[in-house]
């Protein structure tokens, strides 16, 4: 038992050490110079400077790329809750055929990969007047994200008693009023997950920003990071100090949230 403990512990931490490898590679070149990356790409720096941040900070307008990320997270996050929270919970009470029939609609969306459906997307965007807004990238976000959402909701729901809500139904209580006062407050872990994965992939997200954000106000933080690398030339140490920067708000947000992530998808995902 011993021996098997030890491996178990050796496993993980060579796991955790090749995931935390990008990590400090990021953090090296941020704190480095150009010249010192050359002479020796894997050595600590010398000192801590952080001339890099300043800079990084100072030429990429940054606090308006982060206000930026943050709208356009919050609100398609936002978005995705509120309809699979109220689609999920309509779907598992629902017995009508029609309820299976948009529950397999919403499930055979998630079959159908980005960039199948990227060209027709930004020609729609164009035509209705979405390209260089965050409206358009808060719509599409939300109805990608309502796919797996509705899927997250609908298992968890389906696991709730319905002699709760019965008992709610006999003293008085609306539908209303019962998704409300009962539904909700039981819906944390999943609702927690749903925030979680579609906040990070958002925050992340990269390719959607560049085809409807063309210009720089309306910049996210990985858009505005892609313009540190030029046609001829590329500042890396600078591309990696604004990498850092725009990496400490969402590794907070993973760390305060993580340990409703595993609960989340257990006590949801497994019984849709």
């Amino acid at each position: 038992m011993k021996s098997k403990r030890m491996f178990v512990f050796i496993a993980v931490s060579i796991a955790a050490l090749i995931f935390l490898f990008p990590l400090y590679v990021a953090l090296l070149m941020a704190l480095k110079s150009a010249k010192q990356t050359f002479e020796s790409f894997y050595a600590l720096p010398p000192s801590l400077d952080l001339a890099n941040f300043v800079h990084a900070w100072d030429t990429s307008k940054f606090p308006t790329a982060f206000l930026n990320s943050v709208i356009v997270t919050t609100i398609s996050v936002a978005l995705i809750l509120i309809v699979s929270a109220l689609s999920g919970y309509a779907i598992a009470r629902g017995n009508k055929p029609l309820y299976s029939f948009f529950f397999l609609l919403f499930l055979s969306g998630m079959m159908v990969p980005f960039q199948v459906t990227m060209l027709p997307l930004y020609q729609l965007g164009k035509s209705l007047g979405l390209l260089n807004n965050h409206w358009g990238m808060m719509l599409i976000y939300g109805g990608f994200g309502v796919q797996s959402g509705v899927l997250f909701f609908t298992g968890f729901v389906r696991g709730i008693s319905r002699e709760i809500e019965e008992a709610a139904r006999i003293d008085g209580c609306s539908t209303p009023g019962i998704f409300v006062r009962i539904i909700m407050p039981l819906l944390k872990p999943v609702t927690a997950t749903v925030l979680v994965l579609n906040a990070l992939y958002i925050w992340n997200d990269f390719l959607l920003p560049l085809l409807y954000l063309q210009k720089k106000e309306y910049r996210t933080i990985p858009l505005q990071q892609y313009f540190f690398f030029g046609q001829y030339s590329s500042d890396l140490n600078l591309a990696f100090a604004y990498a850092v920067m725009g990496l400490i708000p969402i590794i907070i947000f993973f760390l305060f949230m993580q340990r409703f992530i595993v609960k989340g998808i257990a006590a949801g995902a497994i019984k849709g």
